[in-house]
């Protein structure tokens, strides 16, 4: 509707000192033609937007005039919602979110604008873990569609083993975890976004329980991956110099007896398995001194990999026996 297209433009001014009508235009989603009618339109009813002519010019709005609302859509109070500009863009809504901040800004006036440009010139917001990008997920946008009409989903999903499976779900809630996306079902279960190969959406409505709670939901599948039994304690000595770098790498498996001062240094792992795959990877660094089992572990581990890199064997991954990690 053209009422609502005007205010959204007189929000869209209220943000900026000096906007092109071509910016304006894609923003609004109309032709260049139409926004100079609009403007046109506000001067008649008496809102204070005029025209600069030339080089560096544009479309201005008096910064004293105020609307007082922000007029938000639907999809830019979703975009909001996240909050995130990567995560709002995985999730289709990057355009939402920015129009949605140039309208909140433009409501607030030149405070609100001159904060919002020094928070972003000074602070930066970086949702993915150290040396790991996000991972791709072109399916997501197909999921929260899905998710927020309320209605089922049909997966194709390849597990971390490579296995391929087809399940139904009813999708309660998306959760973005360290910059990963994960669907939360109403079992409740998690299936991760990025091992969705293909998806579905079901006419059948998705049925969740009459006491669900999102957040609890979430809280309790969290703790199943972080809280697990970690009865194995190993104890390992660390080279004199990379004792600040091993606490700092293995700080989720620090055992609650380790004081933090000591060169050997106290860890808890689920299984051998679990404490092979996390200090191998240290190398030289580490030593393990108990128990045994671990360090027999790690040396059949070490020997696969030698094996793997001798002249003698080839590079052939196939010789790698069931030992290698």
């Amino acid at each position: 509707m053209r009422a609502d297209r005007l205010l959204s433009l007189v929000l869209l001014l209220q943000a900026r000192e000096l906007a092109t009508a071509p910016d304006l235009a894609a923003r609004l989603g109309v032709s260049v033609r139409t926004v100079m009618r609009d403007v046109e339109a506000l001067s008649s009813a008496g809102i204070p937007v005029y025209t600069a002519q030339g080089r560096g010019g544009g479309i201005r709005l008096l910064d004293t005039y105020r609307s007082g609302l922000a007029n938000l859509s639907r999809a830019e109070g979703a975009g909001l919602a996240v909050g995130q500009s990567r995560l709002a863009g995985e999730l289709g809504l990057g355009d939402a979110l920015d129009t949605a901040i140039e309208k909140i800004t433009g409501a607030g006036g030149q405070a609100l604008r001159g904060g919002l440009s020094q928070g972003r010139r000074h602070v930066i917001v970086d949702v993915d873990p150290w040396m790991r990008a996000g991972e791709p997920v072109p399916l997501l946008p197909r999921i929260h569609d899905a998710l927020l009409r309320g209605v089922c989903l049909s997966l194709d999903y390849q597990d971390s083993d490579g296995s391929r499976s087809q399940r139904t779900v009813a999708p309660a809630g998306l959760v973005a975890k360290a910059g990963i996306w994960y669907l939360i079902t109403s079992e409740p279960a998690l299936v991760r976004v990025s091992r969705v190969r293909s998806c579905t959406a079901l006419p059948s409505p998705a049925v969740l329980p009459a006491d669900f709670d999102l957040d609890a939901a979430w809280a309790m599948l969290r703790d199943r991956v972080e809280v697990r039994p970690r009865a194995l304690s190993v104890v390992v000595a660390a080279a004199p110099d990379a004792v600040a770098m091993v606490r700092r790498l293995l700080a989720r498996h620090l055992d609650p007896s380790d004081d933090g001062r000591a060169a050997d240094v106290r860890l808890a792992f689920a299984g051998p398995s679990h404490a092979v795959g996390s200090l191998l990877g240290l190398g030289t660094r580490v030593e393990v001194l108990d128990p045994p089992a671990v360090r027999d572990a790690l040396r059949t581990a070490a020997q696969a990999v030698a094996d793997l890199y001798s002249p003698r064997t080839g590079s052939s991954l196939s010789r790698v026996n069931s030992n290698s990690i």
